[in-house]
Formats: C-alpha cells, structure tokens, sequence
C-alpha cells in the first residue's frame, strides 16, 4: 500500500501527497477515458444509430467509434432519453441510489455532510448511468458525473489506505478536481476547482489545492495520452485591447445576472415539482426523460451536453434567434432530466446557457455598436466564464478554464471583470444547495471554528459576577427547599470567606433526596465535589470549555489567587456567545467581500 509506505520510510508530507495524489490521478484519469468512451458508444447507438441522428462535436471532440446512422426520424428522439433513463434508473435504484441527479451537488454533499466518504459502488454506477442519461439525449453534462466519480476514487482509495478523516476528505476534494482537470483538458483549473467549488463565498478548501493539482495533472496526462492535447472548443483569435471595450462586457454582465436568476429558478422550481409528485421515482425519471425528448423534438441540438453549441456560439455561426431559443430549450431540459432524478451534470449545460448569452449580447452589440464588441464570438468565451462564476460560484477556476477549454488568454481581462461582478450579483442565488457558505458553516470545520473563536475571549468578558452560592455548612433540608427556587441545578459551595470548596450538583444529590433522617445530618460541604475544576478570569473559552467537556459539568466556578469566588461561566454561556460571535463574523466578513 502506497500509505504503508510513506509511514514506513517517515516521507515528507510533499512525498505523502505526491504518491497518493498520483495514485489517484492515475485511477480519475482511467475512470474519465472510460467514461468519455461510454459516452461516445451510447450516443452513436441510441441518437446516431437509432434515430438517425448525427450530433454535431466540438472542435476537440475526439471520435471513437462509426455507427452507420439509420434515417432520420425526428418522432424517435422523443422516446430515446426514455430509453435510456428507463436503463439508468433502474440501476439506480437497484444499485446506488445517491447517483441520481446532479453529479457536482452530490460529490460537494459527501465531502460536507458525509466526512468525504462515498461507496465503492458510487463511481461504477455513475459512470455507466451517466453515459447512458447523456448519450441517450438527457440535457446534461459529463462533468458533473466525473466530478462525482473522481471524488469517488478518492474516497475509497482514502478508506483503502486507511487515511484519517481530514485526509479522506482532502483526497476527495483532490479526485474530484482529477476529474475535471481530465474530461475538460484544464488542469490548473481543476485543481482550483476542487477548493473552490465547495462554498458559495470566496471560501476556499485550502488543505486541498496542492493536492489537487498534483491529481489533476496526473489525470490530465492520463486522459490527453488517449484522446490528444487540443483545447475542447474552438480557438478563436481575439483579444482586449480597447478599454471601451468593459462597457459592452458590462452589458453582457447584465445578461448573465438576468439569465442567472432565470435558469436557477426554473431549476430549483422544477425539481421542487418532481420532489412533491406523488409518483414512483422511476415513474419521475421517465416523466422527466419524455419531456426532454419532447423538446429535443423541437431543438435537437439541445440533447446532451451540447458542446457544439459553445463553438458555434464562439464562431457566430449561429443567430440571434436561434441562441435565445437554445437558451430556453437547454435550460428547461436540463431542468426536466436533473430535476426528476436523472444521472447527469449542470455544469455543462450551464456552460452551454453561458455561451449562448454570451452569442446573443455579442451579436447585437456588434451589429449596432461594433467598435464595442469587434468579434462577437468573445462574449461568448466570456460569458461562459461570467455565468460559471455566478452559479457554480467558482470565480478564479471559471477565468482560467475558459482559456483552458479555448486555447485563449487573451480574454483574461474580460473574463475577470465579467466573472468578478457576476460573481458578487449573484451571491444570493444558490444554485448548488449543497454548498456552504463559508468555512465556518460546514460540518467538517465546526470544531476547528469553534475553538478558534473561543480562544479570543476571556473568561472575564462573559462570567456572571454576582453568582447564586450555597454555604458550606447549609443543611440538607434547606438545600432541597432552596434549589426550585433558582434556575440552576449547579451551585459554587464556599465557606464563610468566600472560599470555594466544592460544586454541588443537583443530580448527584438526588438519591439522598428520599432518605430518611438525613435532613438534620447532612449538610453541603460533606456532599460537595470537592475536586471540581475552576478557571480564572484570565483563562480563555476554549480553556473552559475543554475543562466542561472532559469532566461533563455544566457550570465552571471564576476564582481569583486566594481561591475566592469571583464568578461562574456555564456551558449555555459559552455557547450562546460563540453563537453570537459567529453571526458578529459573518456580517463582518459579508460586508468585506460584498
């Protein structure tokens, strides 16, 4: 085992993630060809094959296999994403039920929620229903699939070499961001995906950016050695070297916000329908897959993943009209074959929506105001970028992936400016429910924030001064009469200076409470703990609540150097005021970025 060794030989933390990132880079970038060449065979057999229909490629796209293509009957593309959602569900259902729907969401899910772990069963089942969704016509990606997959390399291979929960869930971040690096030929930008993608704010998963690009090369060079180095879309030779220029792309932000909301409410809206639908969920998939053959019916190009479309949009061989057309049509399929369960991705219909805005602001800009927008094509570059930034919420990976995926750096400048303020206008819209959004509200880093707050705050600035004390020399009857008619089951117990001598519990005083002849006897020193921890008020939180916690009490007498008491700090306390420091944090920190 590749771990054994590193804990055998002492390696470096550099050689500890050098050898399992490579490991798991290897294994994404095999899961991706794999996948892509699922993809491929399904297509040609259902939509080429089948129904005689020859979906257009991307300039990159590398093909396979050659299926003679029947003819062409257009009736038949309504009931192949039937087909295959009937193929796909079945095994979902059968097999892995957390593989249906989106791919990204569910993999952002497990890191967050699920302590990065993901069954073995996961990345087999989504490779197999992912491609049969897609190649089938169901509107959606592969990226978000192997996404989903190389996370799923990740964690099991986490759990084969036994790795400790931090390092499970940085190995899943790392072979998530394997697997875009890998299907869509950007490696710097699948690597920062992977520490972006999980919160909606400029938050990043730090812990899992150097392993990342460690996995997304590997895998990269995995799956380049198969299917060529080449760009995915088209290279178009533009560039920014006119200022005017930003208020065209200004222009192309407003799209972006508008279509934004538009494609996240449908979306959401529409899933929201299937979730409530009084249907067996593989009556929702089939429901949802004849409504995408349906449009499909109408707009072909929109089954899939339709990359062609992005090059085409790039190219400006395709009109104003037909782009506002294929930006409804993909956004309501997409909606119709995720939201009722089908196993595909949003991410590259979301570029394809991206793209096509970007077309059609382009076009017009260009037919009445050229100097602004010389080749139109750009915006269509840019305004991929744009809508990825506002939706996926990934506004660094987003710039450099669309240069990735063109050949084109130099859009960077537009690409920042249109991804940035899209980016910040959209930071309510949550497309990805899945993300958090900051650190300090996942799951995984609760503890690490918790501590790290309580730390800044003194004991001094919280404990309450004048506290409810109970003599030493009080008797046991008096003591019973005298809890009801506090709040609190926790008493300092002190002498006639003030002196602590112990802590007296209600519930440890209990099973005296029924015994005769003790009222007389008893009194509260001699049932006191008189080895109860105390704090000063210099100690900080987190010292009291580690003190709380290892010796399960919920009330920690203040003592100054004599041993008087001086105050008490309860467990309720230092939690209400973290609570209350994090909300503080939250509003500081949205007002900074936004």
């Amino acid at each position: 085992m590749a771990y054994n060794i590193v804990k055998k030989y002492n390696l470096p933390i550099v050689g500890k993630w050098f050898i399992l990132g490579t490991i798991v880079g290897i294994v994404a970038g095999i899961s991706a060809i794999i996948f892509y060449t699922l993809l491929q065979l399904t297509s040609q057999f259902f939509l080429q094959y089948l129904a005689g229909y020859i979906p257009p490629e991307a300039t990159g796209d590398v093909t396979i296999f050659h299926f003679p293509a029947g003819e062409f009957n257009r009736f038949l593309l309504i009931g192949m994403p039937v087909v295959g959602a009937l193929i796909s569900a079945i095994l979902i259902l059968k097999f892995a039920p957390e593989t249906e729907g989106a791919g990204l969401d569910a993999a952002i899910s497990s890191i967050h929620k699920n302590k990065g772990l993901i069954r073995w069963q996961v990345p087999v089942i989504k490779t197999l229903t992912s491609s049969i969704t897609i190649g089938s016509g169901g509107s959606g990606g592969g990226e978000g699939p192997i996404s989903h997959i190389g996370a799923g390399v990740g964690s099991v291979l986490s759990q084969i070499f036994h790795l400790t929960e931090k390092e499970r869930r940085i190995l899943t971040a790392a072979g998530m961001g394997a697997g875009v690096g890998a299907i869509f030929r950007s490696p710097l930008s699948g690597a920062i995906f992977a520490a972006e993608v999980l919160y909606s704010s400029s938050d990043m998963e730090y812990e899992a950016l150097l392993p990342s690009t460690i996995t997304s090369i590997i895998a990269y060079s995995v799956f380049c050695s198969m299917f060529g180095w080449s760009p995915l879309f088209y290279s178009l030779n533009a560039s920014f070297s006119n200022p005017l220029e930003l208020i065209g792309y200004t222009i192309l932000i407003i799209g972006c916000i508008f279509v934004g909301h538009f494609y996240t409410k449908v979306y959401h809206k529409v899933k929201s329908y299937f979730d409530v639908l009084k249907l067996k969920k593989l009556y929702k998939m089939l429901f949802g897959a004849l409504l995408t053959g349906l449009i499909g019916f109408l707009v072909p190009d929109v089954m899939g993943a339709g990359y062609s479309i992005i090059d085409r949009a790039i190219q400006s061989d395709l009109s104003v009209n037909i782009l506002l057309v294929i930006i409804l049509a993909k956004i309501f399929a997409t909606a119709f074959t995720i939201g009722s369960g089908g196993s595909a991705g949003t991410f590259a219909p979301t570029m394809v929506i991206g793209a096509s805005t970007g077309g059609v602001i382009g076009l017009l800009i260009n037919k009445y105001f050229p100097l602004l927008a010389p080749m139109p094509g750009a915006y269509a570059i840019v305004g991929m970028a744009g809508f990825l930034s506002g939706l996926a919420k990934t506004p660094l990976s987003a710039i450099i992936m669309v240069s990735e995926l063109t050949g084109n750096y130099q859009l960077i400048v537009p690409a920042m400016w249109v991804s940035t303020i899209t980016f910040l206008s959209l930071r309510k819209v949550k497309f990805y429910k899945s993300q958090m959004q900051f650190r300090s509200d996942s799951p995984i880093h609760k503890n690490e924030y918790f501590l790290m707050v309580l730390q800044e705050i003194k004991v001094k600035d919280i404990m309450k001064k004048d506290p409810i004390v109970i003599k030493e020399d009080m008797k046991f009857d008096d003591i019973i009469h005298f809890i009801p008619t506090t709040k609190h089951n926790s008493f300092p117990v002190v002498d006639n200076e003030n002196r602590l001598v112990g802590v007296l519990r209600f519930e440890e005083i209990r099973e005296f409470v029924f015994e005769e002849g003790l009222e007389e006897l008893v009194v509260a020193s001699e049932i006191c703990d008189k080895d109860a921890p105390t704090v000063i008020k210099e100690n900080n939180l987190a010292e009291a609540i580690e003190l709380i916690g290892t010796r399960n009490v919920e009330l920690l007498p203040v003592v100054d150097e004599e041993n008087r008491v001086i105050g008490i700090v309860t467990r309720r306390d230092i939690i209400a005021t973290y609570n209350k420091e994090m909300l503080k944090q939250k509003k500081q920190t949205e007002e900074t970025i936004f």
